[in-house]
């Protein structure tokens, strides 16, 4: 059921539904069932980690509920790095603002664990999870990295899609999108070798590597930092 809703609704591609949809069920503690509800998948470290660009750090607070705390000083972020719209005063979203964006959140979790004394988890899956939650809302709201700013705020502000906004799902959304994202994000992030050594993969080439080696199954390790 889920894959159908996930590739009629938003048309994704069956491969990447079936990851989702195998993922969800995956959480559900009882592993003889062929469902899950959000409360399965809403476990630290799972899916939802400490850099998640809506919701606040577990250690914090509720890692399920919007945060405006969190979410407002990263839509301020955008505002003030992204690119005015062709047609209105909007702002748009591009590869290299979305990399910026993500990457302060990194900054602002782990400034936050450390101001408190608290252990702050981020290893190589933290930083794909990361990738990947700015891969999923560029491509679904908009084409190869743009999207209209406030197409984004309703997105995890209001928790719905902006269909009377104007949005319609992509025609297609396949891998290869995924993985074009992952790239373009990566080459745009100014802080490369900074988040090799927070992910303790030592250098950019290894930091790309382990992000490639993990998207095809692999799993190297990742570290804890306090």
């Amino acid at each position: 059921m889920a894959n159908e809703a996930l590739t009629k609704a938003l048309h994704l591609d069956s491969h990447i539904a079936n990851v989702f949809a195998a993922g969800a069920v995956a959480a559900n503690p009882d592993h003889s069932a062929h469902n899950f509800n959000l409360n399965d998948v809403d476990k630290h470290g799972y899916i939802e980690d400490d850099v998640s660009l809506s919701r606040d750090d577990v250690t914090f607070g509720s890692n399920s509920a919007f945060s405006k705390a969190v979410f407002e000083p990263l839509l301020e972020t955008y505002k003030a790095a992204g690119t005015k719209q062709e047609s209105g005063d909007g702002v748009e979203t591009s590869w290299k603002t979305a990399s910026e964006v993500r990457y302060a959140r990194v900054k602002a979790s782990k400034a936050k664990h450390d101001a408190e004394g608290k252990e702050w988890t981020y290893g190589l899956k933290e930083s794909i999870l990361s990738y990947g939650e700015s891969a999923l809302y560029l491509n679904l709201l908009g084409k190869d990295g743009v999207a209209p700013l406030e197409w984004v705020r309703i997105f995890f502000e209001e928790e719905r899609l902006p269909y009377a906004e104007g949005w319609r799902p992509p025609p297609n959304f396949d891998q290869s999108m995924m993985n074009h994202a992952y790239v373009e994000m990566i080459k745009a992030n100014e802080h490369k070798a900074e988040e090799a050594k927070l992910v303790c993969m030592g250098t950019v080439e290894a930091l790309e590597t382990g992000i490639t080696s993990m998207i095809k199954g692999m799993s190297p390790s990742m570290c804890t930092m306090m």
